[in-house]
């Protein structure tokens, strides 16, 4: 799962925005008060929402956000003559001040966002997942989308992905 770093020049603003989200549920994996802080951290936790302001003293949003590709999600929070200087297409903004529930219903959008993203099959998943349709179509004269439906039906009833249930099928068959 995508972590949330919370990045502003000063910790005390950090540790505002830090305390909204974690009484929303969203734990918070870092503070950060620079760019190049929150470079680092992502170094180390890969995939993540970075909530920050407009601008940190060794950057700005946008030349974060350039410098980050898609490494992360931003969210952005300023005053809105702040946030119209904020030119990067993937930037999110919202304008400050900004309620609890606002900030929470962004940094959940965000997250979302990620996860569908981060969730597609990798190629030996795809190939696990072929190969046992391909065993179930030729050992049990099921169509394509029968043996689809079977695999899902097997993973959720076993709390597996998809592609761990396949690999398990092939194994056992």
């Amino acid at each position: 799962m995508a972590k949330v770093i919370v990045a502003f020049a000063g910790e005390a603003k950090c540790a505002q925005y830090a305390k909204a989200l974690e009484e929303a549920g969203y734990p918070v994996f870092r503070l950060c008060t620079s760019a190049g802080a929150v470079k680092r951290t992502l170094a180390t936790c890969g995939d993540a929402v970075v909530v920050c302001s407009c601008r940190l003293p060794d950057a700005t949003a946008d030349e974060l956000a350039w410098d980050l590709d898609a490494g992360a999600a931003l969210l952005v929070i300023g005053r809105p003559d702040q946030l119209a200087l904020c030119s990067h297409p993937s930037l999110f903004r919202l304008s400050a001040p900004c309620s609890k529930g606002e900030l929470a219903s962004a940094v959940n959008m965000l997250l979302q966002m990620r996860r569908m993203r981060r969730e597609k099959r990798s190629p030996f998943e795809k190939q696990a997942v072929d190969e046992a349709k391909a065993y179930l179509i030729r050992a049990h004269g099921m169509t394509e989308p029968e043996a689809h439906h079977f695999l899902q039906r097997g993973a959720m009833n076993h709390g597996m992905r998809l592609a761990e249930y396949a690999a398990k099928l092939l194994e056992n068959k």
